[in-house]
């Protein structure tokens, strides 16, 4: 994986993961040893299914102890006006793709529509096991 020891795991990925997905399970596997890492929005995105039960959501808040939850500070809040200014992305989507640049995290994440085209920012696609 490049070397890399940290890594902010999008909410796309958070899901497939829950839903036993292959793919998702086979890159938490291979990353267990690294510093695996969420933010705020990506903690925000998971809960807040409507149709969630009870019991699935604390399922959901337990898997989520294992990351590392990345705090928003000043900083990744100038750095997200920048991002979202320059390149039109959705304020979660900035504010995710900041925090990474920030905290010098590989984003993990199926959407290289939008991420890719930040520049400073280390994207994976683990559909694509290609790091950008």
């Amino acid at each position: 994986m490049n070397g890399t020891d940290r890594f902010l795991i999008d909410t796309n990925i958070l899901i497939y993961f829950l839903q036993g997905e292959e793919v998702a399970a086979s890159f938490f596997k291979n990353v267990m040893d690294k510093e695996l890492c969420i933010s705020l929005i990506n903690k925000i995105e998971v809960l807040a299914f409507p149709d969630l039960s009870e019991h699935e959501e604390m399922e959901i808040r337990q898997f989520l102890l294992d990351f590392v939850t990345l705090k928003v500070d000043d900083p990744i809040a100038e750095e997200t006006i920048v991002i979202r200014k320059k390149y039109k992305l959705k304020l979660g989507d900035a504010l995710i793709s900041a925090t990474a640049i920030m905290h010098d995290a590989v984003l993990v994440s199926r959407n290289e529509k939008d991420f890719c085209k930040v520049n400073g920012l280390k994207f994976l696609n683990p559909y694509s096991a290609e790091m950008k």
